[in-house]
C-alpha cells in the first residue's frame, strides 16, 4: 500500500481533508497529496483527522497543480459520476482496486530502450529491475467535481455505483469506499484464510476492461511525466505539419489523448513512437 497516493484537488472544505486522512488511515493507506486546497493547514482539517490521522495529515504533500502531483505516477485513476466527453475507460471500484493495488506492488522490469526525459523520481540504476512504481486515486472539488484538463492526466475512471436520484457522495465517504476495496484486496493477496477465495473469482469474473487492466501491470509503463512529454512533442508535429487546425487544436489533441489512452502503450512503446516523431519533425520547416 506504500506506494498508492490519494489525490485530492482543489478542495473547499478544508474539514473533508481531514475526513479524508481518518478514512485513508483506517485502512491503511499513507500517503495524501492535496492540489490548490482552498485552506490548508486550518484547525477543521485537524480536528477531523481524528484516530491518529494526523500523521497521515501531517505528511501531506501540498502542490500547485494535478500534474505535480502525479508526475511520477504510471497509473492515474480519476474518480468521478459524471459521464465526460473525454470518455476514458470505466472501472468498476473493484477493479480499480486491483489495477492500483497490482502496479504499484509489481517490480517493474527495465525499459530496453533509455526514455529521453525520465521522471525525477526514476532511477538511473542499470539493474535488472527498478522500484515499484507510484499510482494515484484522484477525487475532485466538492461542488463541481474534476475538469477536462484534470481528466486528461488520467487514464481511467471510476465511479461509484449509487442511487440514481442521488449520485454525489461526500468527498471523505468516496475515498473511505475505494480505501476500503483496496484494502480488501490487499488482505485477499497477503492473507489466502482472511476472506473467502470466491470473492477473488468474483472480481476477476468482471469482463468490462479487464483485460486491458491487467495487461498494463505486466509491463514497464510511462509516467505521467513521460506522457505529457511524447503528447508535446505530437502537439509540435501535428501543427507544424498542418495536420491540426489552428482554430481548435486543443479538440484534436483530446482525440489524441483518447487513442492512447485506448491504446495503453508501455514505456518502450512510448519512445518508439516518440523517436519517430522526432524523425519527423526534424523535416519539417520550422514555425
Amino acid at each position: 500500500m506504500d506506494n498508492i497516493r490519494i489525490v485530492l484537488v482543489r478542495t473547499y472544505a478544508s474539514g473533508n481533508i481531514g475526513s479524508t486522512a481518518r478514512a485513508m488511515k483506517t485502512m491503511g493507506l499513507k500517503h495524501l497529496s492535496l492540489v490548490a486546497p482552498r485552506l490548508f493547514p486550518d484547525h477543521e482539517a485537524t480536528k477531523m483527522a481524528t484516530r491518529g490521522a494526523e500523521t497521515v495529515l501531517n505528511r501531506a504533500r501540498v502542490v500547485d497543480s494535478l500534474y505535480d502531483a502525479v508526475r511520477d505516477c504510471e497509473v492515474v485513476i480519476a474518480c468521478t459520476a459524471r459521464s465526460r466527453s473525454f470518455n476514458l475507460p470505466m472501472l468498476s471500484t473493484e477493479q480499480a482496486a486491483k489495477l492500483l493495488y497490482s502496479t504499484a506492488n509489481r517490480t517493474a522490469r527495465p525499459s530496453t530502450e533509455e526514455d529521453s526525459s525520465p521522471a525525477p523520481s526514476q532511477s538511473s540504476s542499470s539493474s535488472s529491475s527498478s522500484p515499484s512504481p507510484s499510482v494515484a486515486l484522484v477525487f475532485g472539488p466538492e461542488r463541481n467535481g474534476l475538469d477536462g484538463a484534470d481528466m486528461e492526466l488520467a487514464q481511467y475512471r471510476v465511479s461509484i455505483p449509487a442511487h440514481p436520484d442521488s449520485t454525489s457522495l461526500n468527498l471523505a465517504s468516496a475515498v473511505q469506499i475505494l480505501s476500503y476495496e483496496l484494502r480488501k484486496y490487499h488482505i485477499i493477496q497477503n492473507d489466502e484464510n482472511a476472506l473467502d477465495r470466491e470473492e477473488t473469482q468474483t472480481m476477476d469474473s468482471h469482463n468490462s476492461s479487464s483485460s486491458s487492466s491487467t495487461s498494463s501491470t505486466r509491463k514497464k509503463m510511462p509516467t505521467i511525466a513521460q506522457r505529457e512529454g511524447f503528447y508535446e512533442v505530437l502537439a509540435s508535429v501535428l501543427s507544424n505539419s498542418g495536420f491540426a487546425h489552428a482554430d481548435n487544436p486543443r479538440q484534436l489533441m483530446q482525440k489524441m489523448r483518447h487513442l492512447l489512452a485506448r491504446a495503453e502503450p508501455d514505456l518502450d512503446e512510448l519512445n518508439l513512437l516518440r523517436g519517430a516523431l522526432a524523425a519527423i519533425r526534424r523535416h519539417l520547416p520550422k514555425k
